[in-house]
């Protein structure tokens, strides 16, 4: 199937090391429903080269992908947090990883942007069951929510638009959700982290999920500003004589 032609609400993105777990899910998830796409890549790194492109609704990710085993100066949890982090700026993360790391994600949890399954025998099926729940959420909000043009074209009698029927919440919910996804869950694992250590000192990894925030803070900023100028123009022209 074409990626152009797939919504994407129907897309994965696999990021694992392991090609017959990825040869598993992929199968399993396109016997579901015949119009997934599963796109799968071995290491974070290419994820990140494609995640634009792919436009996934939902990843699912094993700790393995995130590279070899980490020095002591930088922890493998620290480093497989991060990667998740980065990558939840653009779709929620299924996390299959070991059970020592699950305490690291409880702030990307908490605020809706992974989730995470301990590493046993029958891990894939719990994560295959979280990824079928976050894509039919998707689908979901994609059924609900009116696209941009179509909520400002919705025009009242008195030539203003109806808010009723425009769902102009929606629409910022919709736009405005994930980057502030990513920013709380950004901040609550840098939060958690600064107090596990409480020396007084920024843990490592800081500075790139600093950046993280600040980068999700423009976006959210431009979102904003767009979806603006948008409403703006439309109640222009719609008392233009």
């Amino acid at each position: 199937m074409d990626d152009d032609m797939t919504p994407r609400e129907h897309t994965i993105l696999l990021v694992s090391d392991d090609a017959a777990l990825r040869a598993t899910a992929r199968r399993e998830l396109e016997t579901i429903d015949e119009r997934r796409h599963v796109s799968s890549v071995s290491t974070v790194d290419a994820a990140r080269r494609i995640v634009v492109d792919a436009a996934p609704a939902v990843i699912l990710l094993t700790e393995a992908a995130v590279g070899p085993e980490a020095s002591v100066l930088q922890p493998r949890a620290e480093r497989l947090d991060a990667a998740v982090s980065s990558l939840a700026t653009y779709a929620p993360v299924v996390v299959i990883g070991d059970a020592e790391h699950q305490t690291e994600f409880s702030g990307l949890v908490a605020a809706g942007a992974a989730d995470y399954v301990v590493r046993t025998g029958g891990c894939l099926t719990v994560a295959l069951g979280l990824v079928e729940r976050r894509l039919r959420k998707a689908q979901s909000e994609a059924q609900a929510a009116p696209t941009l043009a179509e909520s400002l074209d919705a025009p009242r009698q008195d030539g203003w638009v109806d808010l009723e029927r425009a769902d102009f919440g929606e629409i910022l919910r919709h736009e405005l959700n994930n980057p502030l996804t990513g920013i709380l869950g950004n901040a609550e694992l840098l939060l958690s982290e600064i107090r596990r250590k409480s020396d007084g000192r920024l843990p490592q990894g800081a500075p790139q999920r600093l950046e993280t925030i600040a980068a999700l803070a423009v976006r959210l900023r431009e979102s904003v500003r767009r979806l603006s100028t948008e409403w703006e123009s439309r109640q222009h022209a719609v008392h233009l004589p």
